[in-house]
């Protein structure tokens, strides 16, 4: 039997006393608590570094079809610049002082061009961002204007080969 005056962390069983030493229990408590947070972080760890290398492959074929995509965006820029001067040639037969206002754009969209061509995606993608915490304002509606322009293009392009009854 127990006596009524055992302090607290003892306890007696069939007339033996076991006394628990609290710094011995607190010892016990911490490095188990600390073993749990190393296993906690180690395997975090190993979630963070598979995650990683699944993602990997995947960040790489984006990045590369990115970069096909805007080469082929600076070469249409470029033809389209090429042939904007040639209009500006054109105009400036009967309206000199118009065809300057032309080659003056047709500048600015091969400037364009080879922007496209001499940046990597990142540095654009780092451009656009500075653009966007410089300008917010114009960096949003340039946002909606090239979505609506986007949409137009969508709705007005045909949809495979299927011919639609509505008209």
């Amino acid at each position: 039997m127990s006596s009524q005056h055992e302090s607290p962390g003892s306890y007696s069983a069939e007339g033996v006393d076991y006394t628990l030493d609290s710094e011995t229990t607190a010892d016990n408590g911490s490095s188990r608590s600390s073993r749990v947070k190393g296993q906690i972080s180690e395997f975090a760890q190993s979630a963070k570094n598979q995650a990683s290398a699944a993602i990997q492959p995947i960040a790489n074929n984006a990045r590369s079809m990115a970069e096909e995509q805007k080469a082929r965006g600076a070469e249409r820029i470029g033809n389209i610049a090429q042939a904007v001067h040639g209009a500006a040639d054109e105009i400036a037969k009967e309206v000199p002082l118009a065809a300057n206002y032309v080659h003056a754009a047709a500048d600015k969209l091969g400037n364009a061009s080879r922007t496209l061509q001499d940046s990597s995606v990142d540095d654009l993608m780092q451009m656009a961002a500075d653009f966007a915490e410089e300008r917010p304002y114009v960096f949003l509606g340039g946002a909606v204007a090239a979505g609506f322009v986007l949409m137009r293009l969508l709705r007005s392009s045909p949809v495979g080969d299927e011919e639609s009854g509505e008209e």
